[in-house]
């Protein structure tokens, strides 16, 4: 019996015994994470709103009015309005046109830095299997306080901009409206990536950008836009937008891609900001069928009852932005 429990013990403690022998350099280094740590992800994002939030209103002391403008307020990305059923905003992966799942890659290591400039961790963003990002339709609005979700120290208290369904509320105005998928198109021999630096940043930038673009909506003459003014039917966002419409398409000059060398974005004092430095590579930027109002609609009695239809195209081609430096503070 004693020598069944000694081999009955013997055999429960093999795996720790192995567990606890020494370890070999290489070993030892990929249990301390000396080389770095790498997380796949592949899913969808996907939201019902997204708001930026400015505190206290319309600031500027050089403007007059009889009503006092400084009311908290919200824009907002959600759903394309006027639908009954609620429809949300889908960020995913695009692999031979068609949508999937978004594959991310991260790589992150810490370093000790040099001298006084510190320590920092470095993350190393990239795609993974797929070769493009597909944003579905969505709206962006003004919004009310009363309509905005809010957290005062540790209480979130959600709400909604929307009546029911993606209606809005009375009180909340659709500024722009995306009628079709945005697809943007990596350069497959060089795609889209960022590195990020928290604590000090030894690349002089918290995020720089690289990789290249072939294009944002560029099959056919681009992805559907409207600035609204109003609806066929006065207020009523389920009837067809009123405004100024476009078809935005953004591509590489003359089929090359577009780079994302050079470009940087961070927080510093005066808030986030975004831009490049040096010349950039060459873009094309298209406004196709450009239209002011309904198509096909005039005021009775004006320009001999002409009809409203598209005033054409607009753009740039062959441009390029040279040290661009984009700030946003204040919100």
């Amino acid at each position: 019996m004693n020598k069944k429990l000694g081999y009955v013990s013997l055999l429960l403690l093999s795996p720790f015994t192995m567990a606890m022998q020494p370890m070999d350099d290489q070993s030892l280094s990929l249990a301390t994470g000396q080389d770095g740590l790498s997380i796949g992800i592949n899913t969808d994002i996907e939201f019902k709103h997204i708001a930026v939030i400015d505190k206290d209103g319309l600031s500027y002391t050089g403007y007059t009015d009889l009503d006092n403008y400084t009311n908290k307020a919200g824009l907002v990305i959600a759903g394309v309005a006027g639908q009954s059923t609620a429809q949300n905003v889908k960020v995913s992966g695009l692999s031979a046109g068609s949508a999937t799942q978004l594959g991310l890659k991260a790589v992150i290591d810490t370093d000790r830095g040099v001298g006084a400039s510190g320590a920092f961790a470095n993350i190393a963003l990239s795609f993974d299997g797929v070769d493009g990002i597909r944003i579905s339709p969505f709206s962006i609005y003004a919004a009310p306080s009363t309509t905005l979700s809010t957290l005062i120290g540790n209480v979130y208290t959600p709400n909604s901009i929307f009546a029911s369904g993606n209606i809005p509320k009375a009180n909340v105005k659709e500024v722009l409206r995306s009628n079709n998928n945005i697809d943007i198109a990596f350069d497959n021999n060089n795609k889209p990536y960022m590195n990020l630096q928290l604590g000090a940043a030894p690349q002089g930038k918290m995020i720089l950008f690289g990789g290249a673009i072939n294009s944002i909506c560029g099959t056919g003459s681009g992805c559907n836009m409207v600035l609204v003014s109003d609806y066929t039917t006065s207020g009523d966002s389920a009837t067809t937008p009123v405004g100024a419409s476009f078809d935005f398409q953004l591509t590489g000059h003359e089929g090359n891609a577009f780079s994302l060398n050079g470009f940087y974005a961070g927080i510093e004092n005066t808030g986030f900001i975004f831009g490049n430095t040096g010349e950039s590579s060459r873009f094309d930027l298209k406004l196709n069928n450009v239209t002011l109002g309904t198509a096909g609609q005039s005021a009775i009695g004006t320009f001999n009852t002409l009809p409203n239809a598209s005033i054409g195209n607009i753009g740039l081609t062959g441009t390029s932005v040279t040290n661009l430096r984009v700030n946003i503070g204040g919100m």
